[in-house]
């Protein structure tokens, strides 16, 4: 780490140091001679020169003017001064690879936006705050498991891969990270009719997740119709959000939809 720079807080940077961690994920990456790879917020590099000679071609996305020259000094990688939460993908080929460290302000909204952009993808692999991967990676009955759980799952397979301790990173955050492994376009054993209408359903159960499905729903779609759908599928009325699967959210709202 260059020790005349000073990570910005105000951009949630943690440079990931430990060169251990680093040789793992790249590893985890599997990358391959064909693979084009966009790395998010690649900061000083460190993993950006482990990627590059691996790979057919590497742009890095960095919003920090600071860091813009150091990275183009770096040998086969293309630079880009952009936010990558604002930067047009449109124009690149299709079965891209994302790795990223993202920072935890912004990482809903970078996961929407790589499944907003799936038809570019193959996979992406983040480093993310640990309570932030479990909640992607929680199954159906836990406390992590909720709206956010199921609109990423709906897209992608998610796969948490390892846990990183917090002093891997300078300035090391107060939490624990992980390292996911995001596999877009899986084959799912169910797909919604109406997808806005799924998400509307999902959201309206989890903002009361304490009160049973019945009464979370109640103001969505008529009760007769709820109970009768939820009797169809065997499942009970006093069921509370988080104990119905993603697969049963995606049946149910197709069953209400029509």
């Amino acid at each position: 780490m260059n020790s005349t720079y000073h990570p910005k807080k105000d951009l949630g940077q943690n440079f990931l140091t430990d060169l251990r961690i680093q040789q793992k994920i790249i590893q985890a990456c599997d990358l391959k001679p064909e693979d084009v790879v966009v790395e998010i917020g690649p900061g000083q590099g460190a993993l950006t020169r482990l990627i590059a000679p691996k790979v057919k071609r590497l742009i890095c996305v960095e919003t920090d003017r600071d860091l813009i020259e150091p990275l183009k000094a770096l040998k086969g990688v293309e630079v880009i001064h952009a936010d990558f939460l604002k930067w047009d993908m449109g124009h690149l080929p299709s079965g891209l690879k994302v790795i990223g460290n993202i920072p935890y302000y912004i990482s809903t909204p970078i996961i929407e936006k790589l499944i907003a952009d799936r038809a570019r993808l193959s996979e992406a692999f983040l480093t993310v705050q640990l309570e932030f991967g479990e909640r992607l990676t929680a199954n159906a009955g836990g406390k992590e498991y909720g709206s956010l759980t199921c609109f990423a799952q709906y897209y992608a397979e998610m796969k948490m891969l390892f846990k990183i301790k917090n002093n891997c990173f300078k300035p090391a955050p107060k939490v624990d990270s992980c390292f996911l492994r995001m596999i877009i376009g899986e084959d799912r054993q169910e797909y919604a009719s109406d997808e806005e209408f799924l998400f509307k359903l999902i959201q309206t159960a989890f903002q009361q997740r304490r009160k049973n499905i019945v009464n979370t729903l109640k103001g969505l779609v008529a009760r007769e119709k709820l109970e009768g759908a939820l009797e169809g599928l065997g499942i009970p009325p006093n069921a509370r959000p988080e104990n119905i699967t993603l697969i049963n959210y995606i049946k149910l709202s197709n069953l209400l939809v029509i």
